[in-house]
């Protein structure tokens, strides 16, 4: 039976053979392929190169920034010889104003008396005059200008008034000792509370002993070490005639001459808080007004400073006052020890030595404005500007009083860097020195503008010949 559409064997047609175009196709299109994809990867690797290539564009220019113009080229870790910066050359600063001028005049003598020993000091300047052969003796209650001294640059008030303390009943007591022993006091009681400034009020202006010895205690956790720091100060500001033995100057160990206590008084006058617990006659405390012992204090420009008196030291005073010379306001301290009269006389005395002083000071002109205080040298030039001062300085002084002028480089090092250091540039300063120290400060500027050296540049061997011929002479 045949099945209904079936094909005889016989009758089937064989199959065809495939075209050439056929066969072809498949490796044409992957060849296609591979240079498509090649295309892509050079133009990948093209790109990614100038990203690399700007990147070191970038890299270079800002090292170019940073390095400056003409500087040396930037170096690497791996060539660690390198990495040391090449040393800045500056230039030589060397003076040609005179290093040590003397005041005209004659220094008229001071009215010292003939009787204890007495001495006056220009804060800032030196000692003015002094007793002949000083020898140190008591100096009483002149002691507690060193304990005020130590505990205000311990503990400065600023703007306030300290620390508040309470008093106890053996304060009440110490007090009860000193007025027995007819010692100068300050009447606490128990309960009571004082501030840091009302105790050194109570220190300087009733000159109270048992006031002086609670700050000691306080300050350094007994007298005896308290003691310790007050020496150890003296030392400390060459107060070489100077010897502590207590806090108040009851004890006739603590001794000194007229001369220490002048320097040390205007030293203390520059301490902050000093004035302002002192500069007053008189005194509120929670338990009544009390007065002070200097009869000088307020008169033409008196600011202070302390009294004293004891059967070994007799009248003891120090007085601090302002005057003005020459439109410059100055401090003039004298100091007078040993005087057997009265607290009003050896106030007369520092009254008239603080007016003799006075009318001895004067000022003079040191430097003129624009003047040459030193000489530019630089080895790669032949430029030799000048360092000048652009004001007139002036010094407050006496006669005969020798004047120190110090020239002091100061050359700024970033302008050397590049092309030079321009005309008006601070190169110098110029300090005028008085045997107290440093009156002034001022700046030196550059004439003319000073190349900095070429790349490369290092002086030659020092010789005689190269130093004459760097100075000019």
């Amino acid at each position: 039976m045949e099945n209904e559409g079936a094909t005889s064997p016989s009758m089937t047609a064989p199959p065809e053979a495939p075209s050439s175009d056929a066969v072809a196709s498949p490796a044409k299109t992957r060849r296609q392929l591979s240079l498509a994809k090649a295309r892509r990867r050079r133009l990948y690797w093209r790109r990614r190169a100038t990203v690399l290539l700007c990147i070191a564009v970038v890299l270079s220019g800002i090292g170019w920034l940073v390095s400056g113009p003409g500087s040396p080229k930037l170096v690497t870790s791996s060539d660690p010889g390198r990495l040391r910066s090449a040393p800045i050359r500056l230039p030589l600063i060397l003076p040609i104003v005179p290093a040590v001028t003397r005041l005209s005049g004659t220094l008229s003598p001071l009215p010292i008396p003939s009787t204890g020993q007495s001495a006056v000091f220009v804060q800032g300047i030196g000692l003015l005059g002094a007793s002949a052969d000083e020898q140190s003796a008591p100096m009483a209650s002149v002691t507690k200008v060193m304990t005020a001294v130590i505990v205000l640059e311990d503990y400065p008030l600023g703007h306030g008034s300290g620390p508040t303390f309470r008093m106890t009943a053996a304060d009440h007591a110490a007090w009860i000792e000193d007025v027995e022993e007819g010692d100068s006091s300050l009447e606490v009681v128990a309960g009571e509370r004082l501030t840091e400034r009302q105790l050194l009020e109570g220190l300087m202006i009733p000159s109270a002993c048992n006031i002086a010895d609670y700050l000691a205690r306080w300050d350094a956790g007994s007298v005896d070490a308290f003691v310790r720091k007050m020496n150890a100060m003296a030392a400390a500001l060459g107060l070489k005639h100077t010897h502590y033995a207590d806090a108040s100057g009851l004890s006739p160990g603590s001794r000194s001459t007229a001369a220490d206590q002048a320097v040390l008084g205007a030293y203390a006058m520059s301490v902050p808080g000093m004035i302002s617990v002192e500069d007053h006659p008189t005194m509120k405390f929670p338990t009544g007004w009390v007065g002070g012992y200097n009869p000088a204090l307020g008169q033409d420009g008196v600011i202070g400073l302390k009294s004293g008196f004891t059967d070994a030291a007799q009248i003891c005073l120090v007085t601090a006052a302002r005057r003005i010379v020459g439109g410059h306001k100055v401090l003039i301290v004298s100091a007078t020890l040993g005087q057997p009269s009265s607290l009003e006389w050896a106030a007369e005395i520092d009254l008239q030595l603080l007016d003799a002083a006075t009318s001895e000071l004067v000022t003079r002109p040191i430097l003129h404005a624009y003047q040459p205080v030193a000489r530019v040298v630089a080895g790669w030039s032949r430029e030799r500007p000048d360092a000048v001062v652009t004001v007139p300085v002036t010094v407050v002084g006496w006669a005969g009083l020798l004047v120190e002028t110090v020239v002091k480089a100061s050359i700024p090092l970033k302008p050397g860097t590049g092309r030079g250091w321009k005309s008006g540039t601070t190169i110098a300063s110029v300090e005028v020195v008085t045997p107290a120290g440093v009156q002034s400060v001022v700046p030196a500027k550059l004439s003319l503008f000073l190349a900095s050296a070429p790349p490369g540049w290092s002086p030659p061997p020092a010789t005689s010949s190269t130093v004459a011929a760097a100075s000019g002479s």
